[in-house]
């Protein structure tokens, strides 16, 4: 990664943008980091790119998650009843995640990274949701949404906190409530996955394994000193312009990715 100063500028940004966003709505940052590495890692070929991008992002997240995970729980905004229905299925579905990624076409990999971005930003913008008095589906079939939330955030860079929002919206769940969870669920899922990024190659001054340094540290750096005080701000916002706010950002990324996937990266 040839750190010019366009470069430089873009990777701090995104890092302060990535800490916003986890810190306001528990999203993992995976969601901003790889378009944005995906971009600046142009010169590289695809096959390189695209790891190397996912395995940065999942760096990112861990690190950042930490961050929002401590300021949530002194917030009090972390709901153990979520953690305890959800968190075991997620592990699992991102530790399949982790060893099905490598094997995943990148073509594909980029327009399922658009579509659930796509997707997210939907039911965000709409506000689709069901009141769900009972909150989370306590059937055996309620470990499967978690799981593949798990086994997406793993494969595709995609923090687990910005596909689980969304989810818990739906099963009529608000973004205050779920905030808190999904920050755990992108420490939890990042963990392994940035763990086997390093182990994914050889370790240079530029990259340990698929995670390069420079990315890591400019994105990061500016994440982790956002989102402590966007964590705190979380609960004082309006949820509906929270909602509104990240979906319009999440379409533009969708179409980025997938253009970039149609016309060969």
């Amino acid at each position: 990664m040839e750190l010019t100063l366009p470069t430089l500028v873009a990777l701090l940004l995104a890092g302060a943008g990535i800490g916003l966003a986890g810190g306001l709505l528990g999203i993992g940052g995976g969601v901003i980091a790889v378009p944005a590495l995906l971009e600046i890692l142009s010169h590289l070929p695809v096959e390189q790119r695209l790891p190397l991008a996912i395995g940065t992002a999942q760096g990112v997240i861990l690190l950042s998650a930490i961050t929002a995970v401590h300021a949530h729980a002194r917030a009090g905004s972390v709901e153990r009843g979520l953690l305890r229905a959800w968190l075991p299925a997620m592990i699992l579905g991102g530790l399949v995640g982790v060893f099905a990624a490598p094997f995943a076409p990148v073509v594909l990999s980029l327009l399922v990274f658009a579509a659930l971005a796509a997707g997210l930003a939907t039911t965000l913008v709409l506000g689709l949701g069901v009141p769900a008095e009972g909150g989370l589906p306590r059937t055996p079939w309620g470990w499967l949404p978690p799981g593949l939330i798990g086994f997406a955030s793993a494969a595709l860079g995609v923090g687990a906190g910005t596909l689980s929002g969304p989810v818990f919206g739906l099963l009529g769940i608000g973004l205050h409530r779920a905030v808190g969870a999904g920050a755990v669920f992108n420490l939890a899922i990042s963990t392994p996955a940035t763990l086997a990024a390093l182990a994914g190659g050889p370790w240079s001054i530029a990259a340990l394994g698929q995670v390069s340094l420079p990315g890591l540290v400019l994105l990061a750096a500016p994440a982790m000193l956002v989102a402590p005080a966007a964590a705190r701000l979380s609960r004082r916002l309006p949820q509906r312009a929270l909602a509104w706010g990240f979906g319009l950002c999440l379409y533009a990324i969708a179409a980025r990715v997938a253009w970039r996937a149609l016309v060969g990266v």
